[in-house]
């Protein structure tokens, strides 16, 4: 499990590297080539690059929304579930220890490693999912919402978001 955490966690540094790419038209230096996803994240966090997918849900809108902003749906941050820079790369610190057989000058056994790390391991595992399960990401101004397992067919989704009433009333303007 904790092995396939730290390719989640990569996964999303890998995620926000395209992301920079696409949104400010190249890849920082110091990204190029790297698997690490701690060094990743630490290069786009001195660069002040927050380009985080956020956790969020798609609901129905209140009827204040409807009638001011004329839209079909909302999309609601969460923001509990959002991680940041320090918090990703603490989480893929702690899911590397699982990586190496334990060293019996450090922990007396198998049993003893299990019950300091286990609690921490599926806490980690979760805010994981929970940060990816369902969030939004804008690249080069557009927006998606992602839903990793559909509650129908179980499927992961994108979908594209169309701009909302008010920005299209603007650009008419």
């Amino acid at each position: 499990m904790a092995f396939h955490g730290r390719k989640v966690v990569e996964g999303i540094a890998f995620a926000c590297v395209v992301a920079t790419h696409h949104g400010l038209k190249h890849v920082p230096r110091d990204a190029r080539g790297k698997w690490n996803a701690e060094e990743i994240l630490r290069g786009l966090q001195k660069k002040n690059l927050n380009v985080f997918p956020s956790p969020s849900l798609i609901r129905f809108p209140s009827s204040d929304e409807k009638l001011s902003a004329k839209v079909d749906s909302t999309i609601e941050g969460i923001p509990e579930r959002r991680l940041n820079h320090d918090q990703l790369i603490a989480i893929y610190q702690r899911l590397h220890r699982w990586l190496h057989e334990v060293n019996p000058y450090v922990t007396a056994g198998r049993a003893e490693f299990y019950a300091a790390h286990g609690k921490q391991l599926w806490e980690d595992l979760r805010s994981l999912n929970l940060f990816i399960e369902q969030h939004f990401i804008s690249i080069q101004g557009h927006g998606f919402f992602c839903v990793l397992r559909d509650r129908v067919d179980g499927q992961t989704k994108v979908a594209a978001l169309t701009q909302s009433a008010l920005d299209r009333e603007g650009a008419d303007a």
